[in-house]
């Protein structure tokens, strides 16, 4: 399945990249700057429908797809518990930065069996970064896709001083004080990016706050990697898609801190103390 997968990635890496910066058939959804549809997202999009009826017409499955979430109809997890396989496209994540032709975008594909991550793949085709993987292994691929591509084995390990942490910059609350010899905030616009850098080692933690296809690409790989999506008011680790954690638009419903659960606390705190 993962080396199907693999050859979506770069089949739609490519038309992203061959249409990187053209706005010309650019849309907003609602008013606002982030809520932008390009004709990439929907050329992708429909790609990623003819695959996987091409590639997996014998399993029992749904897609759930940003752009063509109204398939699922007015009750989303009605459809999607009917089905043992969930496939799910992000096709570019990070869509403003893209028609911007700034290189922070991605295309996150993910697989859930039952609800819970199974595997994946995210992609960042403008930094020629790839990861991917199931519960067993993970892979990072540098310049993914040319003669000169590296792969290398992701391994679970410990961030020890690694300073960048992603969103903090709107999550962290108006008077906090943070020590920046400890902490560093970072914001690069796409779910995608920021787990490829939490994946690879370059990230130690992630303020999270959108939807499903921002993180199922990558989901199975976190986990692997020992790191967790923790429900900050809970403390609670998500195990699933589920109608409890996310809402009928399939935003998850509380902020989740993405680290090792070891630092939750560190991060927890980061968020709720204020200075005296």
């Amino acid at each position: 399945m993962l080396e199907k997968i693999l050859d979506f990635m770069k089949t739609a890496g490519g038309l992203a990249l061959q249409n990187y910066g053209k706005t010309d058939n650019s849309n907003f959804k609602s008013d606002s700057m982030f809520d932008i549809v390009t004709s990439s997202d929907l050329e992708i999009s429909k790609m990623f429908a003819k695959f996987v009826e091409d590639n997996f017409k014998d399993m029992d499955y749904c897609i759930i797809d940003e752009e063509n979430l109204d398939k699922l109809g007015e009750n989303p997890f009605e459809e999607i518990n009917k089905h043992e396989w969930q496939f799910v496209i992000d096709p570019i994540d990070g869509t403003l930065t893209y028609a911007l032709e700034i290189p922070m975008f991605g295309i996150s594909v993910g697989v859930l069996h039952n609800g819970r991550p199974y595997c994946g793949a995210a992609y960042a085709p403008a930094l020629g970064e790839l990861i991917y993987g199931d519960k067993n292994n993970a892979f990072w691929v540098k310049k993914a896709f040319s003669e000169k591509e590296q792969r290398v084995e992701l391994k679970r390990k410990d961030p020890g001083k690694l300073p960048l942490v992603f969103n903090m910059d709107w999550f962290v609350r108006p008077g906090v004080e943070l020590d920046t010899s400890v902490d560093c905030p970072a914001n690069f616009y796409s779910a995608v990016v920021h787990l490829i850098y939490m994946a690879t080692g370059r990230g130690k933690c992630f303020y999270f706050g959108v939807k499903i296809w921002d993180m199922a690409g990558s989901w199975a790989v976190i986990k692997l990697l020992g790191m967790e999506f923790i429900d900050y008011q809970t403390g609670e680790i998500l195990e699933k898609l589920s109608a409890d954690k996310f809402s009928d638009k399939l935003k998850i419903k509380n902020c989740h801190i993405i680290c090792r659960p070891k630092d939750f606390e560190h991060f927890k705190n980061i968020s709720e103390e204020m200075p005296e």
